[in-house]
């Protein structure tokens, strides 16, 4: 039977009244209507009978009012019980959205007693224990915790007394007995007169998870901080990942010196075998997975390795059992692709998005580590080669201190040498013997040049140059000198290749390089001579701090010898370090070079490895002058001899040696020498002479130097020219810039026609300028041949220029 509504009722009702009024109408008509036909007939007691109508029908008026009263009552009553009813029906709606809500909770809502029965639930407890709500409603909650946890009941309960609210971490067991960590929300309720625990509880497994994973991060970073080898930095960052990832096997390949492979970093779970088999994976699409990301520079995540065409035919993975591989290119923070790390999984297998999230993490770390490794490299490389530098700049003061004073041995018996060839007949046995012992001299003053040139002690004489006319100029003699099977190849930048340069300093530079490849080379070989244009860029400086970027012009020397091994790159520009046999090479060879070219505001690399050549490169400045360089070496041109007689020359030499020498030199071209071997001395002696026409001074000298003597003589011959004698560069004068422009220097030793030509210019007499001679690169050859015995530490590898070509 259904059930009436409260409006159906009414309905009824209200039918139901209608009918009674009606039949209590019907009923009282009838009853009346034979009454009064009865008295009208009979006459008698009409009166009365009209009374008793009258009071039937008020009777029955009435009667129909209460009935009506009544039933508009009952309507009222029906009406505020819908209203009631409809409330309830709401309140029930509500009730029953808030149970679904509950039941939809992601967290678990229970109600125990303080016997730690379960009285009521939500479904989100059922989804994480597994039980069925059946099952739950008749367990108790220490059934579904560990005893450990179960039995600190009792005393949850005993604080909530005290608090009447906690907060605490405990465990749920599920059907299959695994454990959820849980956090657990607690207030105490009283119901009925009974105390119960509502209890909200929240599965923390993944903040647990997430805590450990940041753990684990942390603890790698804090070992990437530390000064361990790469290999161990990599191996900590595949074990977060192996730790991370349940059943994974990770490792991480390193992009080789070439660009074009990957090597091997670290993968300590997967078989050795598969690590030598991808050691050297070519980077490429369709290369496996890292192949294939380090190409696309973008992860690569292949499910299946059995039906991906990356991995066709590659047996060694089939053979390591894996089935699976999700690769993530590794990148340093400027962008520069630095290797791949790859997880692998023994059966196919879609990576989550957490697992993704946890590569890129990773992927990010190893390359936090290899950039700190690198970085470390780098900068003990650096501070190697700035102890280099300090070691060489040592020597090369003292070498050069060493060489001044031998310069001062030598100026004599040059010069003596060249007076008495004069005197000598041509052929005789004397003149061959003064020859002999001038050409000794002048290879001691060679010799000489090179320990000032690697201590950066001698003048400069820098030209605007054409690299390339340079070496086309001077290839005779490097022909000359290279033995007949070893082949010289120039390969020069087309148009002109300009420098700011020694002329004769340059060719020192190829005639070193020259000797010390053809050492290198046993038997038949080639000796190839490049020069090109480059633009360093900010990661070669980084390398190179002494070379800032720009442009710059490259001069590469690079043989097919045997190379040269680790330890003896290490010394190479050392000072007296050779690997020749004793007798054989002065070892100034490459440290001549390396300082010719630090004086040039150059830098010097090379390349090589035993078995495979050697190959120097050398980055001088480009010129920016818009100056023609010069095409050809100055000619050298004879000095008549011609006397000097009417000028007056100041000499001060605190060497005995030279000053005498010169003196004698200049007194036999008619010159009036005033010698002094102080300044003091040259002070008097020019206060009594009237006239002096040349002051010719050292430059470091006892009570003053040769630019303070100069300006006290300024004073009393204003416009006095002065040559300045020393052994050390025009650039260490102790003068302002324009003063060292417009100061003529000498350096020693020097010949008569040097000294004599610096004397004729600045007097304007006969004698013709003549610039100081070029070195006898032949006889500088045959002198350093003589100790060349042919390396073994010398070898090329190809090219590699830090900046573009053009």
């Amino acid at each position: 039977m259904s059930r009436l509504s409260i409006d159906q009722l009414k309905a009824r009702i209200g039918i139901t009244v209608g009918i009674i009024v009606v039949a209590v109408l019907c009923v009282s008509g009838l009853g009346v209507a034979p009454k009064m036909s009865a008295a009208a007939s009979g006459g008698t007691g009409k009166d009365l009978l009209i009374g008793v109508s009258l009071q039937h029908s008020l009777l029955t008026l009435v009667l129909c009012l209460l009935i009506v009263t009544l039933t508009t009552l009952l309507f009222r009553h029906l009406d505020r019980l819908k209203q009631v009813q409809l409330m309830v029906e709401g309140q029930k709606t509500e009730l029953a959205i808030k149970a679904a809500q509950i039941d939809a909770a992601n967290d678990s809502i229970l109600q125990v007693d303080e016997e730690g029965r379960l009285l009521h639930f939500n479904q989100a407890l059922c989804r994480l224990t597994g039980y069925a709500c059946d099952e739950l409603a008749s367990m108790r909650l220490q059934e579904i915790e560990p005893p450990e946890c179960a039995c600190r009941f009792e005393e949850i309960v005993a604080r909530l007394r005290e608090s009447e609210e906690a907060t605490f971490e405990s465990v749920y067991l599920t059907r299959t007995g695994a454990a959820v960590p849980v956090e657990v929300h607690s207030r105490l309720l009283e119901r009925e007169g009974r105390t119960q625990v509502l209890a909200i509880a929240r599965d923390i497994t993944e903040r647990r998870r997430n805590e450990q994973r940041e753990r684990n991060r942390l603890k790698a970073l804090e070992r990437i901080a530390t000064d361990a080898s790469l290999e161990v930095l990599l191996g900590c960052v595949v074990g977060y990942v192996e730790q991370e990832i349940p059943g994974s096997l990770c490792s991480v390949l390193l992009v080789d010196e070439s660009g074009t492979r990957l090597r091997h970093g670290a993968a300590p779970s997967l078989p050795e075998a598969y690590n030598q088999a991808v050691c050297g994976l070519r980077i490429g699409k369709g290369k496996g997975s890292c192949g294939t990301a380090a190409f696309l520079r973008q992860r690569v995540v292949v499910e299946d390795l059995a039906t991906h065409p990356y991995w066709n035919g590659f047996q060694p993975a089939r053979d390591a059992g894996l089935a699976a591989c999700w690769s993530e290119p590794v990148f340093a923070s400027n962008g520069i692709l630095l290797g791949t790390l790859a997880v692998y999984h023994r059966e196919p297998r879609t990576p989550g998005s957490d697992d993704l999230r946890l590569m890129e993490a990773a992927a990010h770390l190893a390359g936090i580590a290899i950039g700190r490794v690198r970085a470390d490299d780098g900068r003990r490389v650096l501070e190697e080669q700035l102890r280099h530098s300090q070691k060489i700049e040592a020597v090369g003061q003292l070498a050069a201190g060493v060489a001044h004073d031998f310069n001062n041995l030598l100026t004599p018996i040059i010069v003596y040498a060249d007076m008495l060839l004069q005197h000598c007949d041509a052929g005789s046995p004397q003149a061959r013997m003064v020859d002999a012992m001038s050409q000794a001299a002048q290879k001691a003053s060679d010799l000489t040049q090179k320990l000032l040139s690697f201590g950066r002690k001698q003048a400069l004489h820098v030209e605007h140059l054409d690299l390339n006319e340079v070496i086309v100029s001077f290839r005779d003699i490097l022909c000359a000198t290279a033995r007949d099977n070893v082949c010289i190849d120039l390969r020069l930048s087309p148009g002109a290749a300009k420098v700011q340069a020694d002329r004769g300093q340059l060719e020192q530079v190829l005639l070193n390089l020259l000797l010390n490849a053809q050492d290198a080379i046993e038997g038949t070989g080639s000796i190839c001579i490049e020069t090109g244009h480059l633009i360093l860029d900010e990661e070669f400086h980084r390398q190179h701090p002494v070379a800032q970027p720009g442009h710059y012009i490259l001069l590469a020397f690079s043989d097919d010898g045997c190379g040269m091994a680790e330890e003896t790159l290490k010394h190479m520009y050392e000072p007296f370090f050779t690997t020749k046999e004793t007798g054989r090479g002065t070892g100034l060879g490459l440290a001549t070079v390396y300082g010719i070219v630090k004086r040039h505001e150059g830098c010097i690399d090379v390349k090589s490895r035993p078995g495979e050549g050697t190959r120097f490169s050398i980055y001088l400045p480009a010129s920016s002058s818009s100056v023609d360089p010069i095409m050809v070496p100055p000619p050298r041109i004879a000095i008549p001899p011609t006397a000097g007689k009417g000028k007056t020359i100041l000499l001060v030499e605190d060497n005995a040696m030279i000053r005498e020498v010169a003196e004698e030199l200049l007194t036999s071209f008619g010159y009036a020498v005033l010698a002094a071997e102080t300044p003091s001395r040259a002070l008097e002696l020019a206060g009594e002479e009237r006239r002096v026409d040349l002051l010719a001074t050292d430059v470091v000298m006892p009570e003053m130097t040769g630019p303070e003597l100069y300006e006290k003589l300024l004073e009393t011959y204003p416009g006095l020219p002065v040559l300045y004698i020393s052994g050390y560069s025009a650039g260490l004068l102790p003068l302002n810039e324009s003063q060292r422009q417009d100061a003529i220097f000498l350096a020693k030793p020097f010949t008569m026609e040097q000294f004599m030509a610096r004397i004729g210019e600045m007097l304007g007499s006969d004698l013709l300028l003549a610039a100081q001679a070029p070195l006898d690169h032949q006889a500088m050859a045959r002198l350093i041949g003589k100790s060349s015995p042919r390396g073994k530490d010398r070898r090329i590898t190809p090219p590699q220029h830090k900046g573009r070509c053009l």
